[in-house]
């Protein structure tokens, strides 16, 4: 059994098609309502959480370092990131919830997700 990857954010329609033609290799789906968190259980971060999380800001600093800084936050500062595996029944045998700007797992961590997942 393979596996398509595709992503899903609350973004601007702008900058998904910038993201899709420059950088990611996947299409990029929209999900404005945030239908998809909500239904993941994703949560969101308060204000005072997202000023002290200093290891996103170190996150920030080093992208902005290598020239791959967000230039512009979409949506609101709160919305956490996320990396789900999901099977064509629905089944999510993987979720990552990031806890702040840049906190994914890496891809040799997805990978091996992926792997576990469609062997079953």
């Amino acid at each position: 059994m393979g596996a398509d990857v595709i992503g899903v954010a609350g973004t601007a329609q702008y900058q998904a098609e910038h993201l899709m033609a420059t950088s990611i290799g996947f299409r990029l789906y929209l999900d404005h309502e945030r239908q998809l968190y909500k239904a993941l259980g994703i949560t969101s971060q308060g204000f005072l959480a997202f000023i002290f999380n200093m290891a996103a800001w170190m996150r920030y600093l080093r992208a902005l370092v290598r020239n791959k800084r967000q230039y512009r936050i979409t949506g609101h500062y709160s919305t956490l990131p996320a990396i789900a595996v999901v099977m064509p029944n629905g089944r999510v045998p993987y979720l990552y919830k990031g806890t702040g700007i840049g906190d994914y797992p890496t891809l040799e961590v997805m990978l091996e997700q992926v792997a576990v997942a469609t062997a079953l």
